[in-house]
């Protein structure tokens, strides 16, 4: 199953939406793509312009790391729409 990470809301004055998108190990590597990344898609001027990122477990340890500095960043950024 594919999985939504993250939808950035269209703000006044900006063109464009996205989403970030989980992509799925076994499909990543089927298709010669990173173990571990995610695709962004962003709507732009009626177009969807797309991105694979691939991320490490270096990645994921500094994430882990700034939300333990930061532990109500989660509930922050969900009380401000994002």
């Amino acid at each position: 199953m594919i999985k939504v990470i993250e939808k950035s809301r269209q703000e006044a004055g900006q063109s464009f939406d996205s989403l970030v998108i989980e992509i799925p190990k076994d499909f990543a590597v089927s298709h010669g793509l990173p173990e571990k990344s995610f695709a962004t898609l962003t709507v732009r001027n009626g177009k969807i312009i797309s991105e694979v990122i691939s991320y490490s477990d270096e990645d994921e340890k500094e994430v882990e790391e700034f939300l333990a500095e930061f532990p109500e960043f989660d509930k922050e950024m969900k009380r401000v729409g994002d």
